[in-house]
């Protein structure tokens, strides 16, 4: 028996006759293992989910309290679809633009209009249509600001981003939450990896893709699982010697707890 450091790694050879094999073991990961924070500061209102509780992709975990920001939503909103004085002008622009052909054609055919008449309803025509485009950049800009005030909304909002189940609830309703600071972790072990430290004449045998045997433990035995090899490591560990793999298997009935010790056989 030979223990290598730096990971918990077991082998044990074992030879009858000219027939050697070689037991690896690791611990077995669930693939999704995620902690979740808040990415904004608020008291938490409502809590939809408790520890243990399984939940979808997208499902409300908590929710802050976002009164003031739905009032500040309806502001901006308000301000975007206010197209009062834009339709005013474009309105007017038409009404000006036909009194300044008809003043050209005037000026040009009988003059009984001064040149200065026309001069002066030339520069309310630009500058009213200067107007014009200002209000519509400007609504540009409300348009942004409306959309950023429901994306922060929106934020007030904390949905789990796997199907998984909720193994830690680190805040209560009416308590604070920190941007950043951990509240919720969701754990999928519907497909677990086991991280392997092998031997490099082993490990050299491997490739990403290859289908091996596990041996999991559940309970009291040990059970035989497929896996999929997902990596091997190109470089060994300067001070072990010793190849990275990592392997995946389905757990769909959650019958392997993470935690537990998983073996590869050679």
């Amino acid at each position: 028996m030979r223990v290598f450091v730096p990971v918990v790694l077991f082998v044990l050879i074992v030879c009858c006759g000219n027939v050697c094999a070689a037991t690896f073991e690791g611990i077995v990961n669930p693939l999704h293992d995620i902690k979740l924070a808040m990415p904004i500061d608020g008291i938490v209102s409502k809590l939809f989910v408790k520890e243990g509780e399984r939940v979808a992709k997208a499902e409300k975990i908590l929710k802050l309290d976002d009164t003031l920001q739905i009032l500040e939503v309806a502001r901006r909103k308000e301000v975007y679809e206010d197209n009062s004085e834009p339709d005013a002008n474009k309105k007017n622009i038409v009404i000006l633009k036909a009194l300044l052909d008809s003043s050209q054609k005037l000026f040009e055919s009988t003059a009984s209009v001064s040149h200065d008449e026309v001069t002066n309803l030339e520069m309310q025509y630009h500058t009213l249509k200067g107007k014009i485009d200002i209000a519509e950049a400007k609504k540009k800009q409300e348009l942004i600001e409306y959309t950023i005030a429901r994306e922060v909304l929106a934020r007030y909002v904390l949905m789990s981003p796997i199907e998984g189940t909720i193994t830690s609830i680190k805040i209560k309703e009416g308590e604070w939450a920190k941007t950043g600071e951990m509240v919720v972790s969701i754990v999928d072990k519907s497909l677990c990896v086991v991280d392997f430290n092998i031997e490099e004449r082993y490990a050299r045998t491997l490739k990403a893709g290859k289908t091996v045997s596990l041996r999991v433990r559940e309970g009291d035995a040990l059970t035989v699982k497929k896996g999929k090899i997902i990596f091997v490591s190109s470089v060994a560990d300067r001070a072990s010697a010793l190849v990275k793999v990592k392997v995946e298997f389905e757990n769909r009935n959650g019958s392997v707890i993470p935690g537990v010790i998983a073996q590869i056989l050679f």
